[in-house]
């Protein structure tokens, strides 16, 4: 039996009126207490030794919200996720994951569908660091040339030279894209753009947001919107649309 008031979901019904933030558009280093929502997802063999693999989204005490392509090659029990650090790689607390959710129907090759759920083995702990998100619900409109902050894992040493990798949250200012536009953009790569996808992309540049992002939140209004799937330094970057999956998410978080 699901304890309802341990687990409920935060849901933004109607999208609110951006709010006036002055950062520059472009990614920047930040630390986690300004989104303590966001986690890294770790890969391990042998629950020793543990790699980056993809960003994810605190959105109650027990799951993390993430693209579906970030888990599609393997069970649970080679994850582990890390909440309350401003580096993916270290730091915080490192939690084992019993069970993962991939969405129904999805598409390896168009990404289409490309949401999952990881379920962690014991309660995440809230603090000033860690925080779930409250997530856009299935009414939620966000318009085009809107202005929304994407976040991401940043790579800040140079692993070429030997040193390990450290990967630092950053965020940083995008704009909504209308779908049809970014459809058109996306056609030739036969890689349809359906009304589930989100596009964002640089200000006035038309390229997307690539600040090691895979599975990481798009937010507008302070409000989970988007999932990140797929980026490009000259195309739009798509998102996962998350209003388009919230009974789904209900029902499986």
């Amino acid at each position: 039996m699901r304890v309802i008031a341990l687990l409920a979901l935060c849901f933004a019904a109607v999208a609110a009126v951006p709010s006036s933030d002055t950062r520059i558009a472009g990614g920047s280093l930040v630390t986690i207490d300004k989104y303590p929502s966001s986690a890294s997802i770790i890969h391990t063999w042998d629950g020793l030794h543990h790699t980056f693999n993809c960003a994810g989204t605190i959105i109650n005490n027990r799951s993390i919200l993430t693209a579906g392509h970030c888990i599609y090659y393997y069970p649970h029990i080679f994850f582990r996720i890390r909440v309350g650090s401003s580096y993916g790689t270290t730091g915080g607390e490192l939690l084992a994951v019993s069970q993962q959710f991939q969405y129904p129907g999805y598409n390896d090759d168009n990404f289409r569908y490309d949401i999952a759920i990881l379920r962690t083995a014991s309660f995440i702990s809230y603090n000033n660091n860690v925080r779930p998100s409250p997530i856009a619900g299935s009414s939620y409109v966000i318009a085009d040339n809107q202005t929304a902050w994407a976040t991401g894992w940043q790579e800040t040493q140079d692993t070429s030279a030997g040193q390990a990798s450290l990967r630092q949250l950053s965020d940083a200012q995008v704009v909504t894209v209308n779908g049809d536009v970014c459809n058109s953009l996306y056609e030739a790569m036969d890689m349809p753009i359906t009304p589930e996808m989100l596009c964002t992309s640089w200000p006035q540049q038309g390229n997307g947001q690539c600040v090691g992002v895979f599975g990481a939140g798009v937010y507008h209004s302070n409000t989970l919107v988007g999932v990140t799937t797929q980026c490009s330094p000259i195309l739009p970057t798509v998102n996962t649309r998350v209003s388009s999956y919230v009974e789904w998410i209900q029902t499986n978080a």
